[in-house]
């Protein structure tokens, strides 16, 4: 997990969680608390958010893919999926 004031290494992107919160999502790029809230109120945020009743989340994909480090080769041979990062269903019906 993303703690709120250390940076933000390599090794931690492997284990975010699907959705960020803003403040996390925007330390990521670098921007502050208030500069996030007014980027979001302004619908500038850099990369797609989404508002869950009166709470903004930040699907992870989007900043890791504004940050380049989105790599769908990767996630593709890691699950044999499309790319999108989803498990593929292994069980076969016979």
């Amino acid at each position: 997990m993303v703690k709120r004031d250390a940076p933000v290494v390599l090794a931690d992107v492997a284990s975010l969680p699907v959705v960020l919160g803003p403040v996390q999502a925007g330390r990521m790029l670098g921007l502050g608390r208030t500069t996030v809230y007014r980027l979001l109120r302004g619908g500038t945020f850099p990369v797609p958010v989404r508002r869950v009743g009166k709470a903004w989340v930040v699907p992870t994909a989007g900043v890791l893919t504004y940050l380049g480090l989105d790599t769908p080769d990767t996630f593709t041979a890691a699950s044999g999926g499309c790319g999108c990062g989803a498990r593929m269903n292994t069980t076969e019906e016979g």
